[in-house]
């Protein structure tokens, strides 16, 4: 490499033994000591973090940002290997009321970078600047990109000009001038000419950097400039105020879109919390799962308004709801009977055929009729989470419920309980019920 260039590379290989490459953005080592820096954002392996796992996740994303503005200060190149955006959220608090905190792996550059990303592959690209040191790279080497840019992402990074493209509306390919140094965005390689992208590193690290202003220059009077960064600081100000509102709603659209999952969700811990969520509404009072004292058999959650209270079992499947997921949920209440000597609702709510569009499968049809018979049996009420999912529907947008009249038809009901006579227009056919 030219002139001793120092490149370290964050999960993108090389075949260079000149070149530091580490796996994880969490390495000590510190950006700034190298002229090039070259980072394939890492995925996160878990979607849904705890407090501590967000706090270090922030931590490192914020740490490399700082030794980022140092690179940059010195006249260095970051590129970027885009890469598939990546998420982990910790959600505080309980379900009803809970806030939402999310990194991304591209918050080393900016928060709000990810969201000008769409994830796809493909391997066209058409170029606009043949001039370009890395498009003279690229056409040497095998492009095969997994993401791509849809618009110019904002401040800082909204001098980014792009020279590639892979398709109409898309870009894959971008440089800016950064402080004294340079960001390069690249779209993902499966090959790549290292000679050619250390020459073009060379060229932005030593070529195209200006000189490092004298501290003296600050004191040089230029009329109209206090003004300007005036503005710029306000503007600042303004996006601050701006990007806290839109986290603030993003908060609001989080919680709101999470009575879609009634719909199609078949996993326990993410349809669990929004049905009891649900029946909060309704006024059930509902509390999170439990172990039944002294047993190893855990519940859903259990009822605490109304006539009798309630014990609650949610079950989600691609198929009918059956017997075999209704017989364990008996077992449970007769266990929870002799434990407490108190009788207990059974309440389990089924988001049967959970794959199908959802106004196919209202009714009773989400359970098989062996199900149906065993609830019937077994003084057990079954609800329809499609249904459940209406109503909802039906209470934001403020019409009257007789939400006692409902739980009481709830804790009456043997075998499917419907919803339906309680809920106002249709979600999926406005003019139907």
């Amino acid at each position: 490499m030219k002139k001793q260039l120092r490149v370290i590379s964050v999960n993108f290989p090389f075949t260079s033994a000149d070149v530091v490459q580490v796996e994880s953005l969490e390495t000590r080592k510190a950006f700034f000591d190298f002229d090039v820096v070259v980072i394939r954002p890492p995925r996160f392996n878990h979607p849904e973090s705890t407090h501590s796992e967000y706090q270090y996740l922030e931590s490192v994303m914020n740490k490399k940002q700082t030794e980022l503005d140092r690179l940059f200060a010195q006249g260095g190149v970051l590129v970027v290997v885009l890469d598939v955006p990546s998420t982990s959220t910790f959600r505080t608090g309980g379900y009803s009321v809970s806030a939402t905190y999310q990194v991304n792996n591209y918050d080393f550059l900016s928060h709000d970078f990810a969201n000008c990303l769409q994830s796809g592959t493909g391997e066209q690209v058409s170029f606009s600047d043949p001039a370009e040191p890395f498009v003279t790279m690229l056409k040497a080497s095998a492009v095969a990109w997994t993401a791509y840019i849809t618009r110019v992402p904002g401040h800082p990074f909204n001098e980014l000009r792009f020279f590639g493209s892979a398709g109409a509306g898309t870009a894959v390919a971008g440089k800016m001038p950064y402080g004294e140094g340079h960001l390069i965005v690249l779209p993902n390689l499966r090959s790549l000419d290292e000679p050619l992208f250390f020459d073009a590193c060379a060229e932005y690290r030593y070529q195209r950097q200006g000189s490092n202003p004298p501290d003296w220059l600050t004191q040089a009077s230029l009329p109209g400039l206090s003004g300007i960064e005036s503005t710029i600081a306000d503007l600042d100000r303004q996006l601050a105020d701006l990007n806290s509102a839109r986290e603030r709603v993003k908060e609001e659209l989080q919680v709101l879109s999470a009575y879609r999952k009634l719909l199609y969700e078949k996993g326990k811990t993410q349809l669990e919390p929004i049905v009891r969520r649900a029946l909060d509404d309704l006024g059930f009072e509902t509390t999170p799962s439990e172990l039944i004292k002294g047993t190893n058999y855990e519940i859903d959650g259990r009822t605490a308004k109304g006539s009798c209270p309630g014990i609650l079992e949610v079950k989600g499947s691609k198929k009918q709801i059956g017997l075999d997921e209704l017989s364990p949920f008996v077992v449970k209440i007769i266990a929870d009977h002799q434990v407490s000597n108190t009788v207990s609702k059974g309440i389990l709510i089924g988001n049967g055929l959970c794959e199908t569009r959802p106004e196919t499968r209202l009714g009773d049809a989400v359970f098989s009729s062996h199900a149906l018979e065993g609830s019937r049996r077994n003084s057990v009420a079954l609800i329809n989470s499609t249904e459940l999912y209406w109503l909802c529907c039906t209470l934001l947008r403020g019409d009257q419920v007789d939400k006692s009249a409902l739980r009481e038809l709830i804790l009456d009901g043997n075998g499917y309980v419907d919803l339906k006579p309680f809920c106002g227009e249709s979600p999926w056919e406005p003019s139907r019920k």
